[in-house]
């Protein structure tokens, strides 16, 4: 089965991922609030008599359990034979204009992180956190899309699944190399669209017109140490607006806004006030509204 980006369950499909980045980016706050950085290596203490590689093939069946017998229970999944669709990538005639890619490449990312931070607290070095985080992640990701291709309304996606890999490769090449990481973030920025300031719409995570995605280049990492430019970062970011049939009162057209941009450099802000580690690692995540330009249109 074939259709186009434009499909009502396009809508769907990008619902249920904007879902568990959700769930991520709470995960991820909360880990932060508590200010709870990882221990170093050789301090974490097995619980329960669990090894580590135990609580390794744990975690990845209880994805994949978890995902499937959610996917039968609600998700329509087990209904048709396997089929495919495409929603295309970044063209006007899509359904989001490519906005729901970028979230399906920051959900990759996030879950990356999150897996690689667990499984270094589990006492994995590095490299090894790195590698079993991205993998978990791709699994993650990749069991939805393919338990996606069983549903008669939705259907596997190669788009979604390319930028899965590229998020989660993205995430694991920040995560193995720690120059990489002070140098490039990929973030997520959310203002709400005036659909859902005025009521019009109350799906937060499809709120396409309200989110732009970003990637950004910390100048302080880049070699401006000292001086009013360690400050400062410069930005390459997308976002779309327009899209949804809830910002037809709101938008005459649907418009892509690719841009080039310059921020404050949250981070370092944090540090300087002494927040932990943690804490500032929410914000190479999250790019809060209004610290860079251009504004969101």
């Amino acid at each position: 089965m074939n259709g186009s980006g434009a499909a009502p369950s396009g809508s769907a499909a990008v619902h249920r991922t904007r879902g568990a980045l959700a769930g991520l980016l709470l995960a991820t706050a909360l880990r932060a609030a508590a200010g709870d950085d990882l221990p170093e290596l050789g301090t974490v203490q097995e619980a329960g008599g669990w090894s580590r590689e135990s609580k390794t093939k744990a975690l990845n069946l209880a994805i994949v359990g978890g995902v499937t017998a959610y996917g039968f229970a609600v998700w329509d999944w087990g209904e048709a034979s396997f089929n495919t669709r495409s929603e295309g990538w970044f063209g006007r005639g899509t359904r989001s204009g490519g906005a729901d890619k970028l979230g399906h490449a920051y959900t990759g990312a996030v879950a990356t992180a999150l897996a690689a931070g667990l499984y270094h607290r589990w006492g994995y070095d590095e490299q090894d956190a790195a590698r079993l985080g991205a993998l978990s992640a791709l699994l993650l990701t990749t069991a939805v899309e393919v338990g996606d291709g069983f549903s008669p309304g939705h259907g596997f996606s190669w788009e979604d699944q390319v930028v899965n890999m590229a998020g989660v490769g993205l995430e694991y090449l920040r995560q193995r190399y720690p120059a990489l990481r002070e140098r490039v973030h990929f973030r997520w920025e959310y203002f709400p669209s005036p659909a859902v300031r005025h009521g019009k719409h109350h799906d937060l995570l499809t709120d396409y017109s309200g989110s732009r995605w970003l990637l950004a280049f910390p100048l302080r990492a880049w070699g401006a140490e000292h001086g009013a430019l360690r400050w400062v970062e410069l930005h390459l970011g997308y976002g779309t607006r327009g899209f949804g049939s809830h910002d037809r009162d709101y938008f005459d057209r649907r418009t892509r806004h690719p841009y080039i941009g310059v921020g404050i450099n949250i981070p370092l802000v944090l540090e300087t006030f002494g927040a932990s580690r943690s804490t500032q690692r929410v914000f190479e995540y999250f790019q809060i509204p209004g610290t860079a330009l251009p504004l969101p249109p």
